[in-house]
């Protein structure tokens, strides 16, 4: 019998919806090109399984729906106990032994069949390809243009900014370092109770303006770095479902005008990989500890995983390469200015105090429940939380020190939270003015040469680099608003200011 004969489309088809689908509900999570070697490498598995099972079982179809029935069954065992345990307490070992007892009577039922199973395989076959066209059109709706890259341009080549009339080498290194989910000290005081004047006074005695009561301009990452890395306000363009279609932004955060302000004034870029799309790699930058991006520790493999019969033990199978990846970042960070032999300007988004929680306060290992970046858990952890804000404190105490004792040229130093706390939210439309505080309120401190001249008290991420830029190289751009807007999740979902009610509290 030819080896075409012997395969089924069906296991094929079911080995890759299931990461179809989790793209599909994730995108503003995950890269689209972290679907390719993923989908690869289930192809190939499920092709040796075929063959195997071309061995095993007399009746070939037989094999294939064996197959079929395991890939769902490994591929929905998340899914099923996330529903069931939000109702019922369930233990692992009893739904394993559930799923394990179905796949058991499978492999007996279809090696006993005496069915020729033709018609059968269309029907799964029919049922396979409308569970993907069904995704496949999610994906396609949601605009996703590809990966997007920063399109650098050669020093003082022509490019829309003035000429560059000074000398490089006497330009400060620039560092824009975002501590995902890092709220201010008024909100750590009122939601935890616990008060980060410690951290603020070692700030400021290095010479850093810590904004007080500060507020970011938007509630999400997206959002939030496409603004300041681009010193606009967001607009929902066309109309006011296109806030919720991420692609733009990512693109406008690849191709962000702040990196391209700084490249073409003779500035080297450096990236640190975040794990998170789409500050994880810039095209022609210098992206450091970029070992970790990979197809093991990719946020669509995690997320798989997470919601295979793998969920009891996947948060092992990741959780060392995640710590290693952020305390690769802290240390390579206070030593990059030594590697280049001209300024540098720094991007490190590090996805930290921000869930997953696996440091301790002094960096001790911790597993946590779940790895994945979408999953909001504060409301179940907030000694997690603390703790990842007690561990960053040592790491950027550290980090600053270094990088302003060993700088030759006072650097440039901001450092903020791209949002607050991701605590639950009943109404995403109506949300209280708690919420409100507690979403906006940020971390927000500039280490700046003539600061006391340029930087004052409601500054925004979105002049951070107007700022900045004004100062650098002597130009004039105006000052923007310092507005906050939600996003509601629609319909319609547009953008609402919600500054007055910020600026009340």
């Amino acid at each position: 019998m030819e080896l075409k004969e012997k395969l089924s489309l069906h296991p094929f088809l079911f080995g890759i919806f299931p990461i179809i689908f989790i793209f599909a509900i994730n995108i503003q999570e995950i890269r689209f090109i972290e679907i390719v070697p993923l989908v690869a490498v289930i192809l190939v598995i499920t092709f040796i399984l075929l063959i195997f099972t071309s061995i095993i079982f007399k009746n070939k179809k037989s094999g294939s729906f064996v197959i079929s029935i395991g890939i769902i069954l490994f591929f929905s065992y998340g899914h099923l106990y996330s529903l069931v345990e939000s109702n019922v307490e369930l233990r692992h070992i009893f739904l394993v032994g559930v799923f394990a007892g179905l796949f058991i009577l499978s492999i007996y039922y279809f090696s006993k069949t005496k069915r020729d199973l033709k018609n059968a395989t269309k029907i799964l076959n029919a049922i396979a390809v409308t569970l993907i066209a069904i995704s496949l059109f999610n994906i396609v709706s949601e605009n996703i243009q590809g990966n997007y890259n920063l399109d650098f341009v050669n020093f003082n080549q022509e490019n829309g900014y003035k000429d560059t009339t000074f000398s490089i080498g006497d330009k400060p290194d620039v560092y824009y370092i975002i501590l995902d989910a890092y709220a201010g000290a008024e909100i750590l005081d009122e939601y935890f109770g616990f008060k980060n004047q410690e951290f603020v006074s070692f700030l400021e005695e290095k010479g850093f303006y810590v904004v007080k009561n500060s507020q970011a301009n938007y509630p999400t990452t997206t959002l939030s770095l496409s603004s300041s890395l681009n010193m606009e306000h967001i607009e929902c363009k066309n109309n006011s479902q296109s806030c919720k279609n991420v692609g733009p932004y990512y693109e406008s955060i690849q191709n962000n005008k702040v990196m391209k302000k700084f490249n073409s004034e003779g500035y080297k870029i450096v990236n640190f990989y975040s794990g998170a799309y789409p500050t994880t790699y810039f095209k022609d930058a210098s992206n450091l500890c970029g070992k970790f991006s990979n197809i093991i520790n990719s946020e669509l493999t995690i997320t798989v995983l997470g919601k295979s019969l793998l969920y009891p033990i996947y948060v092992k199978l990741f959780e060392d390469e995640r710590r290693e990846m952020i305390l690769c970042v802290f240390s390579e960070l206070e030593n990059v200015q030594h590697n280049y032999d001209k300024p540098i300007f720094v991007l490190a988004h590090l996805i930290i105090p921000h869930h997953p929680y696996i440091f301790g306060p002094n960096g001790e290992s911790v597993s946590p429940e779940k790895l994945e970046i979408g999953w909001e858990g504060l409301e179940n952890d907030k000694e997690g939380y603390l703790n990842q804000v007690k561990f960053v404190n040592k790491k950027i105490k550290q980090v600053v020190t270094n990088i302003i004792d060993e700088s030759e040229i006072s650097p440039i130093i901001i450092i903020q939270g791209d949002h607050g706390l991701k605590t639950k939210i009943e109404d995403y439309n109506n949300p209280s003015d708690k919420v409100l505080r507690e979403r906006f309120s940020i971390l927000n401190a500039y280490h700046l040469p003539n600061q006391n001249e340029s930087v004052y008290q409601n500054i925004t991420p979105v002049n951070s680099f107007r700022i900045v830029i004004n100062e650098l190289f002597n130009e004039e751009n105006e000052l923007l608003s310092d507005s906050s807007y939600w996003l509601n999740s629609g319909p319609p979902s547009n953008l609402k200011e919600v500054t007055s009610i910020l600026s009340e509290e």
